[in-house]
């Protein structure tokens, strides 16, 4: 049980490809691929600091869960903000995925060091 629940953001790929427009599929699997990597190397560097549950501990949550919370609300907003611009051309549409890809990296940084 604890592998699925490792893993359970991989589900947040498919569904963003089959609601995105044919035109973004691939950048929403970079994004999609890239937050997942990214989430994964920040728990790795909270865990092998020695602070599993974050650095002050007002939390009873795993910093895993916490960036999994994290980039699930950013994946939705993403998919959300996608539907919405179905005519955004190639570049426009490639700063906009890193620009969320980066507000998600330091929104989930600061969750999982709470």
């Amino acid at each position: 049980m604890n592998f699925i629940l490792q893993y359970i953001d991989v589900l947040w790929l498919p569904i963003g490809l089959l609601a995105l427009h044919k035109d973004h599929r691939a950048w929403a699997a970079a994004f999609f691929i890239g937050c997942m990597v990214m989430m994964r190397l920040q728990v790795e560097l909270m865990v092998s600091t020695g602070f599993a549950g974050g650095f002050t501990g007002w939390w009873n949550m795993d910093v895993l869960s916490r960036g999994q919370i994290t980039y699930s609300i950013f994946y939705v907003a993403y998919i959300v903000l996608a539907i919405y611009s179905p005519g955004t051309k190639g570049t426009i549409f490639m700063a906009a995925s890193i620009s969320i890809f980066f507000a998600a990296l330091f929104t989930s940084m600061i969750v999982m060091v709470i």
